[in-house]
């Protein structure tokens, strides 16, 4: 076949595009095997069955949508040689930027050319923080009417109420499970465990009820066989205030 000049470039780089997307299939691969293990989980395993965001759904069809322009390329090369160069070329400018800003659990996971590590704790994290986030409010409000926080578990179901065992986004067994609380006396610092199971949130507050930290557990993950602690997300990381875990705080500033 003789190709002209503008045809021969559209080829070159839809062979550009053939390695990034390549590259990049993996994604797609851990989208179907995390649904996968989500549809046949065990009855011990817990799981995240809403976890699939819209950006996990960008992550996953990354691969299969520039294959299939590729393909639309030796199909139609001839015909519209120049709008598929365009395309293309757009595409091998914009990639770059937008997967340097792409989200993902691990800070280093970043490939050339590529989306970031499938971000499949995302759903799970912003749950969980929002359940953080009413109870924070709760206790905050509380504080701010009796002058401290709750030093007693008593005291702190009293004031958060049923928002405490709210349904969560976690599953085991084919049942949906809710959140819980626990109550922690320490100095106010961030409490971290080998939890039991996910969702149960951790109210650790120093005996002068002046300073709170919430922590939760979770599965970062949408599914496992044991819990472990919520992390906040990979950017933070060591220079986060606790360490990487999922966190919020009061605190009162007493005479």
């Amino acid at each position: 076949m003789n190709l002209q000049g503008r045809e021969k470039a559209a080829l070159v780089l839809s062979g550009l595009v053939a390695l990034v997307a390549m590259w990049q299939a993996d994604e797609t691969i851990s989208a179907l095997k995390y649904w996968w293990n989500v549809k046949h989980a065990s009855a011990t395993d817990f799981v995240v069955p809403d976890w699939v965001t819209s950006y996990t759904w960008i992550s996953a069809l990354f691969a299969p949508l520039w294959l299939a322009l590729i393909i639309a390329t030796v199909f139609f090369i001839r015909r519209w040689p120049t709008a598929l160069f365009v395309v293309l070329g757009a595409y091998l400018l914009v990639a770059p930027v937008s997967c340097a800003y792409a989200p993902s659990l691990d800070a280093q996971s970043g490939g050339f050319l590529g989306l970031e590590e499938l971000p499949f704790a995302d759903a799970e994290r912003a749950a969980d923080s929002g359940q953080l986030e009413r109870l924070d409010q709760l206790i905050s409000r509380r504080g701010e009417s009796v002058g401290e926080f709750p030093t007693s578990f008593e005291a702190l179901k009293s004031a958060v109420g049923d928002t405490a065992f709210k349904r969560s986004p976690y599953g085991q067994a084919g049942k949906q499970l809710s959140f819980d609380l626990r109550f922690v006396l320490n100095q106010g610092s961030p409490y971290s465990t080998n939890p039991e199971r996910p969702g149960v949130v951790y109210y650790a507050v120093n005996p002068s009820g002046s300073q709170f930290v919430l922590t939760i557990s979770g599965l970062n993950a949408p599914i496992s066989n044991h819990a472990s602690m919520m992390r906040a997300g990979s950017f933070v990381g060591g220079k986060q205030p606790w360490g990487g875990l999922l966190a919020t705080e009061g605190t009162l500033h007493q005479r």
